[in-house]
């Protein structure tokens, strides 16, 4: 197992060991980031392996959170967004097509990414939402959508002028996402917990819970409310920040076979995340040619 050798800081993070992205690659030398243009941006998930950062992780969890990484990776090397711009994530949502339980080991794994709207401003990328081809080995596993908001660091810390900074913080070590769970008739209520020391999330000096933890919190609920071995299924939309001062709220019911999940803080939803289990296919992989492009970064 080897540490990327993709810079960090193209996808937010401090660790090198948690770098998923290996390369983004462009169709053709000088394309734009554009509705008429497919973007590559290749990962490697170490999946049901040790791993310093990412051990015990569901395939699930850590496809989204390359999706992720792999977003933000694009808008910084396709998008030209600077260094040291904020991104907030409004929406990311992932769903397989074939049962993921299959892939073991350090997997190599393609988002083919078409660009839906991307918005400029004074010639920066400050909007792209975006969908996304997953592929092993060339067969696709998965679809996947985002919308990423590109924010200047100057309007960030006038929006989050009254967050504390992460080293202001009394760091928190809740055993799990969900505290103090209880059963209604339709559902459960917890209080929303996090770990100071997760370096899947909290790695990088966040001054909110980042969504990926939203995702875990929800994928924990679906599981106790439906037995559910896995999520094959999930959505996130945030329309708000968690602060990670005082406490949040979880509310998850079931509807329609699957589950929605509310992180609440104040009088209303911060964030909504749906989650479902459907029956899938196997994993079928196939040996295929690996299609032409340029390797950027």
């Amino acid at each position: 197992m080897q540490i990327s050798s993709f810079d960090q800081r193209y996808v937010h993070k401090l660790d090198p060991w948690a770098v998923l992205v290996t390369r983004v690659v462009a169709p053709y030398a000088d394309a734009a980031l554009d509705e008429d243009t497919i973007w590559d941006v290749e990962v490697s998930l170490p999946l049901q392996v040790a791993h310093p950062v990412y051990a015990h992780q569901s395939a699930v969890l850590l496809g989204m959170e390359a999706f992720r990484q792999a977003g933000t990776a694009l808008a910084h090397v396709a998008g030209g967004v600077p260094l040291g711009h904020a991104f907030v994530a409004t929406r990311v949502a992932m769903r397989w097509t074939a049962d993921p339980s299959a892939l073991v080991g350090v997997v190599p794994v393609r988002f083919s990414f078409r660009t839906l709207c991307a918005e400029h401003r004074r010639g920066t990328l400050v909007r792209h939402v975006f969908d996304a081809d997953v592929t092993v080995d060339g067969v696709v596993v998965a679809q996947a959508s985002g919308d990423l908001q590109c924010v200047d660091p100057r309007v960030h810390a006038r929006l989050r002028a009254g967050a504390p900074a992460w080293h202001e913080l009394e760091p928190r070590h809740d055993p799990a996402a969900l505290g103090d769970v209880r059963t209604t008739p339709e559902g459960l209520e917890a209080w929303l917990g996090w770990d100071a020391q997760d370096r899947m999330v909290f790695d990088h000096g966040v001054d909110h819970v980042p969504a990926m933890h939203l995702a875990r919190a929800a994928i924990t609920a679906h599981h106790l409310l439906t037995a559910a071995d896995t999520v094959t299924a999930i959505d996130v939309r945030c329309t708000r920040y968690v602060e990670l001062t005082g406490t949040a709220g979880v509310r998850s019911v079931r509807e329609d076979g699957a589950t929605r999940t509310e992180i609440l803080q104040g009088d209303e939803p911060a964030a909504v995340v749906t989650c479902a289990t459907e029956v899938l296919p196997p994993l079928r992989r196939a040996d295929v040619e690996e299609p032409a492009g340029t390797a950027l970064v």
